[in-house]
């Protein structure tokens, strides 16, 4: 295990885990080189997928832990819930749009760990995949940000105005695919068929329902 894997595992509470496949995927930024000081939070470190100077190719994503303690994780869930309280089922680790838009380690009321996407306005609210190796292959789709593809599911990426041929990201597919076997879906709704948006008033998305569950309690508490 590398040193960043590390430093990422030790921020999730005891209730958490972090994934083989998660893992794997730190140690092989770590070994590309790919992390990157913080101006954010001086001192700390986040990953990429791909080096930070343009052109991006692919999935455009800053990896970095941020654990129950930290104010960062607090008042995020403070911002979404008005309660730093589901902070402890909650951890953002990766940002997957320039509009703060997330994908976080999620404790459902079962206890069970998922990955799920916050959009920064309320969209795609959903669980991304079964495992966490469907996240890694939503990723390798090739959109820049996730959000675009769970706004569209059906879409490919050659639908984006500002797409390019090389938008893949060949190093990140090639390591996926050798290391696990796995294929890469043309788009998002062959993991996740019907994501809902922002002005969804009904999903049977069970994240989707945690968050309005949470958020109709924080209204009605509300003065």
């Amino acid at each position: 295990m590398g040193r960043f894997t590390d430093e990422m595992r030790a921020r999730l509470p005891g209730a958490f885990t972090l994934p083989p496949e998660i893992a794997a995927l730190f140690d092989w930024i770590e070994e590309r080189g790919l992390l990157h000081e913080s101006q954010r939070v001086p001192g700390d470190r986040f990953g990429t997928l791909q080096p930070l100077e343009p052109p991006y190719r692919g999935a455009v994503v800053l990896f970095r832990v941020e654990g129950e303690d930290e104010d960062e994780a607090r008042s995020y869930a403070q911002d979404w819930f008005g309660s730093p309280e589901p902070a402890a089922h909650l951890i953002p680790f990766a940002r997957t749009g320039a509009d703060g838009s997330y994908a976080a380690f999620w404790l459902d009321d079962e206890g069970c760990q998922r990955i799920v996407h916050l959009g920064s306005e309320g969209d795609g609210l959903c669980v991304l995949g079964r495992t966490p190796l469907d996240f890694l292959r939503l990723l390798a789709i090739g959109h820049n940000e996730l959000g675009t593809g769970l706004a569209d599911p059906d879409a490919e990426p050659e639908d984006e105005p500002d797409y390019d041929m090389e938008v893949d990201n060949p190093p990140f597919r090639d390591w996926l695919t050798t290391t696990y076997g796995v294929t890469i879906p043309r788009t998002v709704a062959e993991i996740v068929p019907t994501p809902p948006d922002g002005f969804a008033r009904e999903s049977d998305d069970p994240f989707w329902r945690w968050v309005h569950r949470l958020q109709e309690d924080r209204d009605r508490a509300a003065p």
